[in-house]
């Protein structure tokens, strides 16, 4: 693919865009990468997914970065959740050495992914409006250091091994699945599960760039320049996320992502 300074513009301008709302929303941005690639650009969907793998990286090492200096995750929490994501992912790789899938069923995949993750996101946005006075406390009493979160933690094993499963298969951070799993069964407040999530798709992203790498599916070019955009937004996502208003945000991106799925169906 020719690229030219349009192109170069366009693609760090969507990159800066996906990374505040990836970062705000806890959602990896994969969802998002994936979708301008193959949509706009036209890329096939194999490449897409190994590319947007290659761009997660960088944004998300620099919001796990940016939430450790605000003491809204630790490395021991964020190693300890993301070893089920990566084993995940090994599982994934292991199982697709034997297994070819169609770059159609790919897509039919990853349009299902962005309408779950699309109606979800408008669950939790409900709910969060409904409960917003009880968050408020909860988040405002809450310590990440003393939180048990061990009493539920076994319920959120298959959870943690399905989003690595769905990192490594369609190219998305694994956010969709490792938000809900910290927040609903494990009691973290959002601000911290969000924090948490962007850790773990971190980790769980150096396997698996890796194992792309390694494959020879990612498109260089296109990756590094959506990944300049995205390691802006993410940092500026990071620093506004504890002040903006989750639930409108929510509404919106849930919107896009099933827009974004109708069209990838057809």
């Amino acid at each position: 693919m020719e690229i030219t300074f349009l192109m170069v513009f366009i693609l760090i301008a969507l990159g800066f865009a996906s990374g505040i709302i990836s970062v705000i929303a806890g959602i990896g941005g994969g969802v998002l990468f994936v979708s301008i690639m193959t949509i706009i650009f036209l890329i096939p969907i194999d490449i897409a997914r190994s590319t947007s793998t290659f761009i997660i990286l960088t944004p998300s090492f620099a919001g796990f970065i940016t939430y450790l200096k605000q003491k809204r995750t630790t490395i021991k929490l964020s190693l300890f959740f993301a070893v089920f994501s990566i084993l995940g992912s090994i599982l994934t790789t292991i199982l697709f050495l034997f297994i070819q899938i169609d770059n159609t069923i790919l897509k039919i995949l990853f349009a299902s992914t962005l309408l779950i993750a699309g109606g979800n996101m408008i669950y939790k946005a409900i709910n969060a409006k409904r409960s917003q006075e009880t968050q408020i406390f909860s988040d405002q009493s809450f310590s990440l250091e003393k939180h048990d979160y061990k009493a539920n933690f076994k319920k959120s094993i298959p959870l943690f091994l399905l989003a690595g499963l769905t990192a490594n298969l369609l190219g998305i951070g694994g956010g969709i699945i490792n938000t809900p799993s910290l927040n609903i069964i494990l009691k973290y407040p959002i601000h911290n599960s969000t924090a948490i999530s962007t850790s773990i798709i971190f980790f769980t992203a150096i396997y698996n760039t890796i194992i792309r790498a390694i494959i020879g599916e990612i498109d260089y070019i296109v990756g590094i320049l959506i990944t300049i955009g995205a390691v802006l937004g993410s940092i500026v996502g990071a620093k506004i996320s504890k002040r903006m208003p989750r639930i409108y945000l929510q509404f919106f991106v849930a919107i896009v992502l099933i827009i974004l799925a109708i069209r990838m169906y057809f």
